[in-house]
């Protein structure tokens, strides 16, 4: 627990006066509350009345939890709204130790996460409150009518296991940007997210985190009006995870069109690999078994089981989670995400990738596609699903944007501070690639890493190195996705507004060279720079940072207010001398066309086609290479160092799409794997060695790495920033690489992540892998023409030298019939013959001369 001195420090130093009780009562149909008056740090700021924790549903505790949210119980009397309710039960990254701490993060990342925990630290069950910031309505009561102002409500990120509401005060927002703000909490981790349902047919809610929020869009629907909001244009705005979330609920069937009719996606979408948890019942059953459950219970059974178990059992049961994967999160629960059914594309006659469906060939579950591929490709390769998607989307104006460094946190300190080398680099990316795709997951590692190698330097410099690989992690995560995102929402010809966050805090919590970081923009957003900080984000700006905040919160306010940014602000920017730079930009909306963006810095920009490039290799090659191909063994997927050791039988060959689920995303070590004879096969790939005991030791096939091609850097290439100047010891990157769930990001002599690409290794042995028929009939093809080449090409020598040799000849006979003085020149002559025949005779490299022309050649 925080001492309540701490809180009050930072309660009335965070940019907000000491708040006074408000005399005004406001009745909700769930009974009487009164809030409390806060006066912004900045006397062209108006006051505001701050409601905190107001419950909007009964505590999910006891026999409520892992259940649906239940309608709130009445109060009587007035409830007092002036503190903060409990988060909910989290498990908090541990910053205490520096020194761990910096192993695993930078050191930016750290001091933000010292300032935000504290407002983490109340948890309990019983959380489901959430907090509105409203305009103090000065003159409530009087003859004149206040109009309802607009409502945004704000849906946390970070991760969808800790975090919550609390810590993101609205007061500036909603004083400046004449909003009915609202921040709430929602159930996080195994309490929010446990998804049991092993049976892909049936229909069970278990995206109880999801429920919350609808939940409490429904509350505002129904009271928010007494506070001042306006429940007919309500926004709704996520970061992060709570972006995905806002996307969700978007796209889902199960929300009603009521609810809200605006969104705001930061750095986030529902189309991200990182925003589902593809396999939720493993994860489950392996709590289960932690806590002495026994998962092979009935699910119900299984379910009041987890509901008997303490809350410290569960929060504390240790798994074992990949990197770029979350263990509880949002899955397909067929209530409020919705793939579709494989009937509805057997329905439409076509495979649930798009292609045809053959003879005899069943249509592929959308579920299993997303166990392989994750939401986003799986919904949009159904065309049922796809059409359903654009429809729902289409009833909202999307305002959606990102920053340049979104997957800054998936570097540690020394990372941050030195820069990595290649190996780490391979590291990273592998353990990404084989977290996220189940298909050629070689080439798709080998053509990243050409794409995001600076081929225009001689030398990698390890800060570029790291550079290159962050703008990998981030287009892959974060900004390809939300451009799909765009280019699907604008298709329907909504109102779509794009923006890249392109500046970074001068006196921020980290270096000043990534560019912005994400989680970075939410101060200018919430209007910290305006009042000198807010809460746990920084303090100190400079005037071009506060005129930055200042445009940020009219842009925002515009959007929830008409659903376009740029109708004009009721009252003048604070800042009137410097205004023009931000009023003479006409934001333009998006569309697949030009697709115009706003640069959001200190000096704004319209541009178009950000990163245009980069995101097609993400939004096109990529998923043409995640195809599971046909006639490929399913060891062809494979890392070639998850082959080693694996043993297969004679005549042992699996063509099947979807090689196991384990050796992929769930991080357990491969097992051995053996498959039944099938007739008279014989197993393609293995290598010409011997056998033991009638077992073939499979050797993986070499990797060509993709040739070197042109890519574009940004807005230009990055320099080495001084890092390594003035005699500075580079220093390579942490021994303790993060765990890729089967130890691929480990490796004692650091060249596990070269043998993918083809490098390194070196030894004999290497067996070769079968390749298919169309490749071999081309690669015979080709020697076969190439041998007829030879063959022409000598039989032109041959007449070439031929005739030569009978001209000699002739000479030397004419010559040796000529008169007086033919001594001196035959003498002459022969030593030039003799000279040339040695010439001829002579090899180029050292070895003996042979004579490809039996006939007619010149012999001396």
């Amino acid at each position: 627990m925080v001492p309540p001195w701490w809180l009050l420090v930072a309660f009335v130093f965070g940019g907000v006066s000491a708040a006074l009780t408000s005399s005004r009562v406001v009745r909700t149909k769930y009974g009487d509350v009164s809030g409390v008056i806060v006066t912004p740090d900045n006397r062209r700021l108006d006051a505001v009345e701050v409601f905190r924790g107001v419950p909007y549903a009964s505590p999910p505790v006891g026999s409520l939890r892992f259940m649906p949210p239940v309608t709130g119980s009445l109060w009587s009397g007035v409830k007092v709204a002036d503190r903060f309710g409990p988060v909910c039960p989290q498990r908090l990254p541990n910053v205490s130790d520096e020194t761990a701490a910096l192993k695993t993060m930078a050191r930016g990342r750290m001091q933000y996460l010292r300032r935000l925990l504290p407002y983490l630290q109340n948890q309990s069950e019983d959380c489901l409150y959430l907090n509105i910031y409203a305009p103090a309505q000065v003159n409530f009561g009087s003859a004149d009518k206040i109009s309802p102002k607009p409502v945004l409500v704000f849906i946390h990120g970070e991760s969808y296991e800790w975090n919550s509401g609390n810590p993101y005060d609205g007061t500036v927002l909603a004083s400046y940007g004449g909003l009915v703000v609202v921040t709430i909490n929602y159930r996080l981790g195994i309490l929010g997210f446990l998804n049991l349902n092993s049976n892909q047919h049936l229909k069970s809610p278990s995206n109880y985190g999801l429920m919350d929020q609808i939940a409490a869009l429904h509350w505002i629907q129904e009271n928010i009006a007494v506070f001042g909001g306006d429940p007919s244009n309500v926004t709704l705005m996520g970061h992060g995870t709570g972006a995905a979330c806002v996307g969700f609920l978007m796209a889902s069937s199960a929300v009603p069109d009521v609810l809200f009719h605006r969104a705001i996606l930061l750095s986030g979408s529902p189309l991200s690999p990182l925003s589902l948890v593809r396999d939720p019942v493993y994860y489950g059953h392996q709590v289960s078994k932690l806590v002495n459950c026994s998962p092979d219970l009935q699910h119900l059974h299984l379910l009041n089981c987890l509901r008997d178990t303490p809350l410290d059992q569960l929060l504390n049961a240790q798994l074992h989670v990949p990197e770029f994967t979350t263990a509880f999160g949002p899955s397909v629960d067929g209530v409020i995400i919705d793939v579709g059914t494989a009937a509805e594309s057997s329905r439409l006659g076509t495979q649930s990738n798009g292609q045809d469906i053959g003879p005899g060939r069943p249509p592929e579950d959308p579920k299993e596609l997303v166990l392989a591929n994750g939401f986003g490709p799986a919904i949009l390769a159904n065309p049922s699903a796809r059409q359903r998607l654009l429809s729902r989307l289409s009833r909202f104006d999307l305002m959606l944007g990102v920053v340049r460094a979104e997957s800054f946190f998936a570097f540690t300190g020394d990372d941050v501070q030195y820069g990595i080398e290649a190996d780490r680099r391979t590291k990273i990316l592998k353990t990404y690639v084989k977290n996220t795709y189940k298909y050629h997951l070689t080439e798709i590692l080998a053509t990243i890493v050409n794409e995001y190698t600076d081929w225009d330097r001689p030398v990698q410099h390890p800060v570029n190195i790291r550079d290159e690989t962050l703008e990998a992690l981030s287009d892959a995560q974060v900004v390809a996705p939300v451009i799909n995102t765009a280019d699907l929402h604008s298709a329907n010809r909504r109102n779509s507004y794009l923006f890249v966050f392109d500046y970074q805090t001068k006196y921020g919590d980290y270096q000043q060279r990534q560019g912005c970081i994400h989680g970075e923009e939410l101060p200018y957003i919430f209007g910290a720079p305006l009042v000198g900080g807010l809460m746990h984000f920084p303090r100190n700006y400079t005037k071009s940072e506060v005129l930055l905040s200042e445009a940020a919160v009219i842009y925002w306010s515009n959007f929830a207010r008409t659903g376009n940014p740029n109708e004009p602000q009721d009252q003048d920017m604070l800042h009137k001398q410097e205004h023009g730079r931000f009023k003479n930009i006409e934001w333009t909306a998006y569309e697949t066309v030009h697709k115009k963006y706003l640069s959001l810095d200190t000096k704004p920009k319209l541009k178009s086609h950000y990163r245009a490039h980069r995101l097609s290799f993400w939004l096109n090659l990529v998923p043409e290479l995640h195809k599971p191909g046909d006639d490929v063994p399913y060891y062809h997927h494979m890392f070639q160092s998850d082959l080693r050791g694996m043993t297969f039988k004679p005549g042992s060959e699996r063509t099947t799409s979807r090689p196991s689920p384990d050796v992929y995303y769930r991080g357990q070590p491969p097992a051995i794997m053996q498959q039944p004879t099938t007739g008279n096969k014989t197993t393609s790939g293995t290598s010409d060695g011997g056998t033991a005991n009638g077992t073939n030791v499979l050797q993986p096939p070499p990797v060509v790495v993709a040739s070197s091609s042109s890519s574009d850097r940004g807005d230009g290439d990055n320099d080495d920033g001084g890092i390594g100047s003035g005699g500075r010891q580079l220093k390579n990157g942490p021994s303790g690489d993060k765990d890729d769930g089967e130890g691929g990001g480990r490796s004692s002599s650091g060249s596990d992540g070269q043998d993918e690409l083809g490098g390194g290794g070196g030894g004999g042995g290497a067996a070769y892998q079968t390749f298919p028929l169309a490749l071999a009939v081309a690669i015979g093809i080709g020697c076969s023409l190439l041998f007829l080449n030879i063959m022409i090409f000598a039989v032109i020598y041959c007449n070439k030298s031929a005739g030569w040799g009978g001209r000699r000849g002739s000479s030397n006979s004419s010559r040796r019939t000529s008169g007086a003085g033919g001594d001196a020149e035959d003498l002459q002559q022969q030593q030039q013959d003799d000279r040339i025949k040695k010439i001829k005779k002579r090899p180029e490299n050292g070895g003996p001369m042979t004579n490809l022309c039996s006939t007619g050649g010149y012999s001396g």
